[in-house]
């Protein structure tokens, strides 16, 4: 059952020492950003790493989060005081305070693109200063305010985001985090404002995840989706937009912890950082526990923190555990295309079946 991947492509992360990177695979391509003190660099992967643009970090205040315009044609950077859009060549675009706030914790910038009479637009969440209640801003390419729309919904600790449809439109708004469940809601843009609707189906409703598993993302065609138990202890497959289990993966039906291709494990269950690596193939992550006390008592390592298996997405079945010529690979995020990527401490790695 095990599989040598094929590399495909090796990306060197740059000045690692000063440096923090991020993988992105939400854009039209697979994306690095590497932050620095100094700046902000997008990279796009490919074949190699080729720089895409760079934005001057504001100055002189410190940053601690940063959001790229799809185009590149400006960052959002959130500083200790506000949110600031600096174009590749350094100018600030534009300033929007919002006092002291814990922007690393609940900031959030979402772009939509230019559409039939619509021009893009960016969306800023502030504090609202209520405590149930949401403050989204929306502005223009030039970063005056359209509108400020109050949602009665998140507050304080509660993370909000926009739910988008193909077009960009803004459908609805998903409210998570805290010790509530997961509420989404029907919203529109109408008459300069965006308009809070009514409840979507819930977790645990018709068309909707159970609270006790994480959604894993979905296919290129949005027909399947995955999900995993938050205890780690299977993943399924859903047909979409029902949510219909299709096929389910349990960790019963991996080789016994200790034995044969789960030789490495004595612990397992399954980690969330899993996906689909194309249509037709799915990743699926053991994570066991490190044992501190094994290797710093006995003096064994025996045991890896993470192994990696390919799976039939239709069936559940499993094709075999991946074998790299590394020692030990930990996180791994599945692009998509047929490829997933992987880190060591000074490079990412791109690899195929």
């Amino acid at each position: 059952m095990t599989i040598t991947p094929r590399l495909v492509a090796t990306y060197p992360v740059p000045d690692r020492d000063g440096t923090r990177t991020l993988l992105d695979p939400t854009g039209p391509v697979l994306r690095l950003h590497v932050r620095s003190a100094e700046s902000l660099r997008i990279h796009d992967l490919g074949v190699q790493a080729e720089l895409a643009a760079e934005f001057p970090a504001p100055s002189p205040e410190p940053w601690s989060r940063s959001w790229p315009a799809p185009d590149l044609s400006f960052a959002v950077f959130g500083t200790p005081t506000g949110y600031v859009a600096v174009a590749p060549d350094g100018r600030t675009l534009w300033r929007q305070p919002y006092g002291s706030w814990e922007v690393d914790r609940w900031g959030y910038v979402a772009f939509t693109p230019a559409g039939a009479g619509r021009p893009p637009r960016t969306w800023l969440r502030l504090p609202s200063g209520l405590p149930d209640s949401t403050l989204l801003l929306t502005l223009d390419a030039e970063g005056a305010v359209l509108a400020r729309s109050v949602l009665p919904c998140g507050g304080y600790e509660r993370f909000v985001s926009l739910l988008l449809d193909e077009h960009g439109e803004v459908t609805g708004v998903t409210v998570s985090g805290g010790r509530e469940a997961d509420t989404r809601f029907r919203a529109r843009w109408e008459s300069g404002a965006l308009v809070l609707g009514g409840r979507l189906p819930q977790d645990g409703e018709a068309g909707r995840l159970p609270a006790e598993r994480e959604y894993l993302g979905s296919d290129s065609r949005n027909t399947r989706c995955m999900s995993v138990d938050r205890r780690g202890r299977d993943v399924s497959w859903h047909d979409l937009p029902s949510y219909r289990v299709t096929a389910t993966l349990r960790l019963s039906d991996f080789p016994a912890p200790g034995t044969g291709d789960c030789s490495v494990h004595n612990a397992p269950s399954i980690s969330s950082w899993s996906g689909f690596v194309d249509d037709g193939t799915a990743m699926v992550t053991l994570h066991n526990t490190y044992d501190e006390a094994a290797v710093y008592v006995f003096g064994e390592e025996r045991w890896r923190e993470h192994s990696h298996w390919l799976a039939d997405p239709a069936t559940g079945e499993l094709y075999g555990r991946v074998e790299y010529p590394m020692a030990e690979v930990d996180t791994v995020v599945p692009v998509g295309d047929g490829t997933w990527i992987t880190r060591e401490w000074d490079a990412y790695y791109r690899w195929r079946r």
